[in-house]
């Protein structure tokens, strides 16, 4: 029998493929068969095969499809089938020899053809390995283990493409590599190793031309996405085919044993015998599976792999663990050789000659006794803490790799070693999650628990630690010495000191060496290892928080001793050194200073007396941000200004917060003013808390800001539902402003405020005001807002055809404006016009404005527009979906403290309560609507629409239950009669409601 995962799930008896028509068994077999030979427990196999929606006895569950699994092996293959699939104390196993598996028999094919004595030998093992893959692994399973199994594999697949199209250009074989690369590189465009062999296939083919494009190509890719020019021995390669040479440095020469290689006759040592040389852990390794996995398969793919990461991530305890999962791998073993202690790069090499034994030489240096010991071995050398001496490092381990074929090298460095086909692995800090359930949580509670058994995550101190993790980065040795302070202190206190992290987080154990026994030391050793100009950028870029690009540093830190032109270099040197971390999205390339490196940057700039200036840097620079972002929004890109927004919201804060602590008011005022549309349309309540507190600072009244914060505030107010104080800071902003901007968003507030107080005559008064404000500086998005209200007034107040008129004309401002959220307001004002005369319509217009205002991320529209589709489904509609659609919108408005909108929905549900017959529930949320402190009344049609539902509950229910339900909603707080409808909303759903129309 034989089974195919490299692919959907394939099993051939006697030749002959049989089918296993169940997805439940087929996702049961293939989570065996990733780890075939090897018990699974139950409960994992239940996680694997059901995820999240686990039924409600997994064992049995489990064991039932077991069974059934087994009787089907049992038809295809007889009695043999009850060794086949076992039952284990703690699961299952599926006991079959690796090569019944395809993915085993290709990782077997691709080792043997690794020490193939051949290039021929190689093609052909390599064929039969690629041609057993049929498509991605694992399909049938959707789980983070499967998919990083399969990671794993693909990863494997491309190198052995890589591995055979090397040895067939050693044949001459160049048209064949040709056909055989171009869809994996169209597939895997940056992947260099792929695209040097293809170049190398086409110009020994005699393309020329299409080598030179196919380079071209890859470097426009990787400076368009990356920013990223080809590595050093690409451009070397291209260099050379423009030159026609002969000889091409690409790719390295082949390795071939020949008899005297000790591992031609070498047999492979017992796990005890390859891992003599690693150190015994002190400690239980927790939360690096995929890092485990992934060097461990970079190592079978590659010759030399560097762990880089900022210092005290882990990269020793790593490359340990990795060390000893794949010693087996290795005949001679693993060679671990600490540099920390070297002094100087020349000391490198005889470090290394003495840790493994090499005895001096007459006349060759210890490089020469090392490399000609090693050239004879089949071993994994670990070179570790190697920053303080890269250049002597980088140095050893590329001799090794060009001399020693059977030598891989595994190194561990804060920045990375300058050595050609070298692979980097970023080592990143622990997750740390949103709770207790993460990898950074799981770290300290193990340390916790060893500094004192009678540690417990349970009660306030879950809390607590989780703040710890998040603070600390989830940087492992943080954690460790801050668990281990739980001898003296609660997780609350060591919580709550964190702002003296270096002070607080020390060690003294003999076991830890001492440029890990405090934080300080740790982040002292590698800011000493940087140039003196790049310890100037990194201590300003200190000031950023949540991130920054390129430019942002550029503009910020120059100066004083610090070109322009020189911040990106420098900002590439502190990525290579991990002191700043990297970022990639779709959208750009972003950097971040963990927060401890932050605090050692404030602390060495607040040393010198230079913080203030940098913060103050840092606060034009995103107040200018904030004042492109104003206008950006009313705008075709809006939607880009938008998502700018949300990725420097934490840097805007910042600002904020500098600004108002140091007596910036201009800048504390005009910072969230500009902020008021991405504030207003994303439901940002806290910014609006920005500038209420601004405008209690001293002299805050005499600022050129002060009426534009008065707008915002305002806006503040009116979705906060406090329609008073939003018109009376309208009113005053209106009457201080001398800016033609303040103006029209004063009058636009104040048409807004009107429409929601059903002030309807008012609403078109201050629309048109606002349409001939907006014509006289030649604004169409202030004219098309100005029209929105007019449309709004004349269809509120029954004139249909002025209405539909108004908004002929808007539409033509509109696409003047192409602001999206302009069109997704008139599409809102669409549906409002036909609500009545065609529902059908009117639901069309409502999704179109949710659609367009989710694509530019404009909560509020898209909050409304949601109201009015739950309404249409309310009265015309399947009431259970009503009532789920009701219950997303409710909790959308209620995490965003638009209460203005809680209301408005509140009501439209009452009338959905009214009509399944849940009468008292509908009069209890009746009589809370009714006294809601917003000011946000029921008018025109809504309002007819209300009093005819409660019409009809006083004549279900009877004048007194009716009375007493309403005063019981009367009685409710806000944040209660939220609360009752949700908890009605459940109630209904659970018990099945009934159409009552």
């Amino acid at each position: 029998m034989q089974f195919g995962i490299l692919g959907p799930l394939s099993i051939v008896v006697d030749g002959h493929e049989v089918a296993l028509d169940s997805p439940k068994q087929r996702s049961l077999l293939v989570a065996l068969l990733v780890e075939a030979g090897s018990a699974v427990a139950t409960d994992r196999l239940a996680e694997i095969v059901w995820g999240e929606d686990q039924p409600v006895d997994p064992s049995s569950t489990i064991q039932t499809h077991v069974s059934r699994l087994r009787g089907l092996l049992e038809e295809w293959c007889g009695e043999s089938a009850r060794e086949l699939l076992v039952t284990r104390p703690t699961g299952y196993a599926l006991a079959v020899h690796p090569d019944q598996v395809d993915a085993r028999r290709f990782e077997r094919l691709v080792e043997e053809a690794r020490g193939a004595a051949t290039p021929e030998a190689t093609v052909e093992l390599l064929g039969a390995a690629l041609a057993l893959w049929r498509g991605r692994p694992f399909v049938e399973l959707d789980h983070e283990q499967a998919d990083a199994e399969a990671t794993r594999l693909q990863e494997l697949r491309l190198a052995a493409l890589e591995l055979r199209a090397d040895a067939m250009l050693r044949l001459a074989r160049h048209g064949e590599v040709v056909a055989e690369l171009e869809v994996p590189v169209a597939r895997n465009p940056l992947r260099e190793h792929l695209r040097g062999l293809l170049m190398v296939a086409l110009y020994r083919n005699g393309r020329q031309v299409d080598a030179l494009a196919a380079y071209r190509d890859l470097r426009d890719q990787l400076v368009g996405e990356l920013g990223l020019e080809p590595s050093a021995p690409l451009r070397q390669l291209e260099l050379a085919i423009l030159q026609q040479a002969e000889e091409l440095p690409w790719p390295a020469p082949p390795v071939v044993p020949d008899a005297s290689d000790e591992r031609a006759g070498a047999t492979r040592h017992s796990s005890s015998a390859a891992t003599a040389m690693l150190p015994e852990p002190l400690t239980s390794f927790v939360g690096r599976e995929e890092d485990i996995r992934g060097v461990s398969a970079a190592l079978r793919g590659g010759r030399i792999v560097v762990l880089t990461g900022v210092g005290g991530v882990g990269k020793s305890r790593l490359a340990m663990r990795v060390a000893r999962e794949v010693a087996d791998d290795y005949a001679d073993g693993v060679r671990v050789c600490d540099l920390s202690g070297a002094d100087r790069s020349e000391a490198v090499a005889e470090i290394v000659a003495t840790a493994l034994g090499v005895l001096p030489t007459e006349g060759a240096g210890p490089a020469e006794g090392l490399v000609e010991l090693l050239r004879a071995k089949h071993l994994l050398l670990v070179l570790d803490n190697c920053e303080h001496v890269a250049a002597g490092a980088s140095a050893l381990a590329d001799r090794v790799g060009r001399t020693c074929p059977a030598v891989d090298v595994l190194v561990t460095s804060r920045q990375p070693l300058g050595v050609a086909g070298r692979q980097i692995w970023p080592v990143a800090p622990l997750d740390v999650g949103e709770d207790e359930n993460s990898a950074a949580v799981a770290v300290f509670c193990d340390r916790a628990s060893a500094a004192d058994p009678s540690f417990e995550l349970a009660g306030t101190d879950r809390d607590a630690v989780v703040e710890i993790c998040r603070r600390l980065d989830g940087l492992p040795l943080a954690l460790e010495l801050a668990a281990a302070r739980v001898r003296s202190m609660g997780p609350a206190d060591i919580a709550a000191r964190l702002d003296q992290r270096f002070d607080l987080l020390t060690a003294e154990p003999p076991e830890v060496a001492p440029r890990h026994r405090s934080l300080q030391t740790v982040v002292d050793w590698s800011y000493a290892l940087l140039p003196e100009a790049a310890q100037q950028l990194f201590d300003r870029l200190a000031v950023f928080a949540g991130g920054f690009e390129l430019y942002a540093a550029e503009r910020v830190c120059a100066g004083d001793g610090l070109a322009e032109w020189e911040i990106a270099g420098r900002v590439a040197e502190l990525v290579d050194s991990s002191l700043v971390a990297i970022e990639r999205s779709r959208h750009r390339v972003r950097y971040r200073l963990l927060e401890t490196l932050r605090d050692h940057g404030v602390a060495r700039l607040d040393a010198r007396g230079e913080l203030a200036t940098w913060q103050r840097r840092h606060a034009e620079h995103f107040a200018s941000l904030a004042e492109d972002a104003m206008v950006g929004l009313q705008g075709a890109e809006e939607g880009e200004w938008m998502r700018a927004i949300d990725v420097e919201l934490a840097n805007l804060r910042a600002a904020q917060a500098w600004a108002g602590t140091h007596g910036q008011v201009d800048l504390a005022l005009r910072l969230p003013a500009l902020l008021c549309d991405y504030a207003y349309y994303q439901l940002r309540d806290e910014v609006y808390g920005w500038v209420l507190r601004a405008l209690e600072l001293p002299g805050a009244s005499q600022s050129p800001a002060w009426g534009a914060a008065l707008v915002a505030a305002g806006v503040g107010c009116m979705q906060r539902g406090q329609l008073g104080k939003a018109h009376e800071h309208g009113e005053r902003a209106l009457a201080a402003a001398s800016d033609e901007w303040v103006v029209l968003r004063a009058v636009q507030l104040l048409a807004e405020i009107s429409l929601y107080r059903g002030h309807l005559d008012e609403t078109d008064r201050r629309g048109t005001q606002l349409v001939e404000a907006a014509r006289s500086v030649d604004s169409a998005y202030y004219e098309s807002l100005g029209q929105l209200y007019r449309v709004f007034a004349a269809t509120y107040t029954g004139r249909a055809d002025d209405a539909a008129a108004q908004l002929r004309e808007g539409w033509q401002v509109v696409e003047r404006a192409r602001t999206p959220s302009l069109r997704a307001g008139y599409c809102y004002l669409e549906g409002e016009i036909r609500l009545d005369a065609d529902p059908g319509a009117a639901l069309a217009a409502f999704e179109q404005a949710s659609e367009v205002a989710a694509s530019v991320g404009n909560r509020f529209i898209e909050g409304v527009a949601r109201v009015s589709i739950a309404s249409l489904e309310a009265r015309h509609g399947e009431p259970g979906e009503a009532l789920a659609a009701f219950s997303e919108i409710i909790a959308h408005w209620r995490s965003s403290g638009d209460w203005a909108h809680m209301w408005t929905t509140l009501r439209n549900l009452l009338v959905l309560l009214e009509r399944v017959a849940a009468n008292e529930p509908a009069a209890v949320l009746l009589g809370a609507v009714e006294t809601a402190g917003t000011g946000a009344l029921a008018f025109g049609t809504d309002a007819q629409r209300l009093e005819t539902t409660a019409s009809s509950l006083r004549e279900s229910l009877g004048r007194e239950a009716f009375a007493a339900a309403a005063n019981r909603g009367r009685n409710m707080s806000d944040d209660e009669a939220v609360a009752y409808a949700l908890d009605e909303i459940d109630r209904l759903v659970a018990e099945g409601v009934v159409d009552g129309s």
